[in-house]
């Protein structure tokens, strides 16, 4: 009787055996390691020759192998959330300019804004007589401007406090 009992514990403890596996020990990959300066002192300094380690050969095309997957396989979430990456712009405060100016700073606004940006160049360039007929001289530099104003003709553009502001 205690011989089949032996021998019962005797296979059990082999059959643990069998089924354990010897690991090996695990690769480490070339990283960069913060040092003090006592550490880096005594650190060889010279050229390596190359020897080419296959498991860590093959340990790096693992990890980048791993990476590309991870990219290919990207999934975006369902939580979108719309960024506004530019906050609305302020309204200007226009008070305090006259109500023709305030016309003629909206229309060359609204000029710039449109399909054809030029509108509102043309719009800023009218008062000095440039239209769009003028304007190919004006390109060509042939075009000579009398930008000679009378007084009332500045009050209308600028306003009322346009000798203040030179």
């Amino acid at each position: 009787m205690k011989f089949t009992q032996v021998s019962k514990i005797l296979i059990i403890f082999s059959s643990f055996a069998l089924h354990t596996v010897q690991a090996e020990e695990p690769v480490l990959l070339p990283s960069i390691q913060a040092m003090a300066e006592s550490e880096m002192r005594d650190e060889e300094v010279g050229i390596v020759p190359y020897q080419e380690d296959s498991k860590v050969r093959k340990a790096l095309q693992h990890h980048v192998n791993k990476s590309e997957r991870d990219i290919q396989n990207y999934v975006v979430n369902d939580n979108i959330k719309v960024i506004d990456f530019q906050p609305p712009a302020a309204t200007p405060d226009m008070s305090n300019l006259s109500p023709a100016l305030q016309q003629y700073v909206l229309a060359i606004a609204a000029g710039l804004k449109s399909s054809d940006p030029s509108n509102g160049l043309f719009n800023m360039l009218e008062p000095l007589g440039i239209n769009r007929g003028n304007a190919d001289a004006l390109r060509n530099g042939t075009l000579k401007l009398n930008i000679d104003m009378d007084s009332s003709r500045l009050q209308q553009i600028l306003g009322p406090n346009w000798k203040q502001n030179k």
